[in-house]
């Protein structure tokens, strides 16, 4: 062993003697066991201690001990996978404090896709998405620092901060050669967990933004009110849903599924552990179409495999994320922690869903990337906003009953008119895009909550779908008459 070069206390002489005991220790408690002790690992601790060793004596600083061990130890972390990682004694403190419902930060689930910090979900209406930021971008900086290496939670405190303040991310996003800088203004972010609406008069409507512990019970609650009507369908949203609570998801999967089906098992190291339907839960068995797209992962993705192994819906939509990781929390000595993965999540048939997603039963993207793009052009786009304002907001309506209306009708045609024209503006700005595209742009703008539910084509799509499914039960019924 190479001799200490100061006289100051040597923390390495009490850390060989920990690592020697330790080593022993797990040699002495192998024995007579069928897994024995991998001498690697031996080898290795030894290595280390070699390396802290010429750290101390060589490097021009006098290094904290205490950042060199926990250097060592997140450095072991990230060799495992993008979700392990360790807590200091703060930031464990801050980690078990946060509320996840209210906090100011940017409105997004982030995520290591490929060794790079992506975007998995920006939330409805946040700051995230407001600023355009879709589901694959990649954040390769945070205010001009480099995002390589960086943790999940490290990234995450660093875009959270106080409403008001604002940060810079360098994103590249899918398709394009060229990074792009967005500056993004915090604020507090409320999450509302459920929203749920009745589409045509009889079409219900269930979105879920994310599984948390009193999504269940809102869910519950929605249930209750659609009882007094009667529906012929279920449209259960759940895009860019970034999932949550495991037993969140096997709750709302219990609404849709016979008690004590699987939902889900996970495997790892440790036994095989399944996670059934709960009693007393089923609702009324309402024809189901289940939304999904590639901003749908973990939880979100455990409830729509649920419900496509056993064949109790129709999946529409597009391939999801592909985050199906269980992680476990171990409090370490002093305050600290250190979350593990410990498993994957596997569907009813099988399936590992943890990197190749669920695929849909009918695969459709309703907007191409430059729509996307032109979409988000009119976000807020000034001559959009004056249709509107112009016109109504039931001018969505208008245009409805206008092309359903006898020709010669001269009020039908003023609207008709008006609304070629304001493509035809758009046109001169470059703007090009489809006429469901240009609705759904509309629909936003308006006042009328429910327009940018029905004109939303991936919701259009689904009620068809209950149209086409509704032909087809009368017909059958015909021929069984």
């Amino acid at each position: 062993m190479l001799p200490a070069k100061s006289s100051r206390p040597n923390f390495l002489r009490l850390l060989l003697f920990i690592i020697v005991c330790h080593s022993f220790f797990f040699v002495f408690t192998a024995v007579g066991s069928e897994d024995s002790p991998d001498d690697e690992i031996l080898e290795n601790i030894s290595l280390l201690a070699e390396v802290l060793a010429r750290i101390e004596q060589e490097h021009l600083e006098n290094p904290n001990p205490k950042d060199l061990m926990e250097g060592a130890i997140r450095g072991m972390l990230r060799t495992l996978d993008p979700y392990s990682q360790f807590f200091d004694r703060k930031s464990f403190t801050a980690f078990r404090s946060e509320t996840g419902g209210t906090y100011g930060g940017l409105g997004m689930e982030i995520g290591i896709r490929r060794d790079r910090l992506t975007v998995i979900s920006p939330f409805k209406g946040t700051p995230a998405d407001k600023a355009g930021l879709k589901t694959g971008d990649i954040i390769s900086q945070i205010d001009n620092k480099s995002t390589i290496n960086l943790t999940v939670h490290k990234a995450a405190e660093k875009m959270r901060g106080e409403p008001g303040t604002s940060v810079t991310l360098t994103v590249l996003q899918e398709g394009e050669t060229e990074p792009i800088e967005v500056k993004i203004v915090r604020d507090v972010i409320r999450i509302r967990s459920v929203e749920s609406e009745i589409l045509k008069s009889d079409i219900a409507y269930i979105r879920i933004n994310q599984f948390r512990k009193t999504t269940a019970a809102d869910v519950n609650q929605v249930f209750a009110k659609f009882e007094q009507k009667n529906l012929r369908g279920l449209i259960l949203d759940l895009r860019s849903n970034p999932g949550g609570l495991l037993s969140s998801a096997v709750e709302i999967a219990s609404n849709f599924l016979e008690p004590e089906q699987l939902v889900v098992y996970t495997k790892g190291k440790r036994p095989r552990k399944n996670h059934v339907a709960l009693k007393g839960v089923k609702k009324k068995n309402y024809p189901l179409i289940v939304l999904v797209n590639e901003g749908s992962a973990s939880a979100s993705e455990i409830v729509a495999a649920a419900i496509k192994d056993h064949g109790r819906g129709l999946l529409m939509g597009q391939r999801t994320f592909g985050k199906a990781s269980v992680q476990q929390l171990f409090p370490l000595s002093g305050g600290a922690a250190v979350k593990l993965t410990i498993a994957h999540y596997y569907s009813p048939n099988g399936i590992d869903i943890h990197k190749a997603g669920i695929t849909p039963d009918l695969e459709e993207t309703w907007f191409s990337r430059s729509e996307r793009q032109m979409l988000l052009k009119l976000r807020d786009h000034q001559k959009i906003d004056n249709f509107v304002e112009e016109n109504g907001d039931d001018i969505l309506n208008q245009i409805r009953s206008a092309k359903k209306t006898m020709k010669d009708d001269q009020d039908s045609e003023a609207t008709l008119r008006k609304y070629r024209q304001i493509s035809d503006q758009l046109l001169k700005d470059q703007i090009t895009i489809s006429e469901a595209g240009l609705k759904f742009a509309i629909a936003r703008q308006t006042k009328n909550g429910i327009d940018d539910l029905e004109y939303d084509p991936q919701i259009a799509a689904a009620i068809q779908q209950f149209n086409v499914m509704n032909i087809g039960s009368k017909f059958n019924q015909k021929q069984l008459d």
